[in-house]
């Protein structure tokens, strides 16, 4: 085989939807399937999306794998799935996978990187320390390219690496 064995493809798991149907933090854990839809997930209301990006596809979805959140949890701060503002929680995927243009079947959307996400202020109801700590650990947005629902359980697969 030229060049060696291929590595093995990324896939993890979705282990959270979250919305916050008024914007704001927490977002809150979703039962059932939830559409993923080209504005974002079904329910959720993005004020940072919405009132300053214009709607911008590119960070119509922001996920956050699990390992993030159990880093800053260890460190003391006062946060679980959804707390981040997230609307997908990803288990067995580290930040450091995720890079703009992949893309990812979740359920039955298929979603492409777009940039990591920039902590915000609305941290700080979590302890004043955790926006400079999360610099680097807050996720990635992604514009939906395909899309479906998606629910806890749900296999999140690379399906195009950049």
């Amino acid at each position: 085989m030229a060049g060696g064995p291929r590595p093995a493809p990324l896939h993890g798991r979705v282990v959270q939807v979250n919305v916050s149907p008024q914007g704001g933090l927490p977002k809150l854990p979703v039962p059932g399937p939830v559409w993923v839809r080209r504005q974002g997930v079904e329910g959720d209301r993005n004020r940072y999306r919405t009132e300053k990006l214009g709607g911008d596809p590119d960070s119509a979805v922001l996920l956050l794998p699990l390992s993030t959140i159990s880093a800053h949890a260890s460190a003391g701060f006062p946060v679980r799935p959804g707390s981040m503002g997230e609307n997908l929680t990803i288990e067995g995927v580290s930040e450091e996978q995720f890079r703009p243009g992949q893309r990812w079947r979740m359920g039955g959307a298929l979603l492409q990187i777009s940039r990591a996400c920039t902590p915000c202020n609305e941290l700080d109801a979590y302890g004043t320390d955790l926006r400079k700590r999360a610099l680097g650990l807050r996720g990635w947005y992604a514009r939906v390219l395909e899309e479906g629902p998606v629910q806890a359980g749900d296999e999140a697969v690379l399906t195009a690496d950049v």
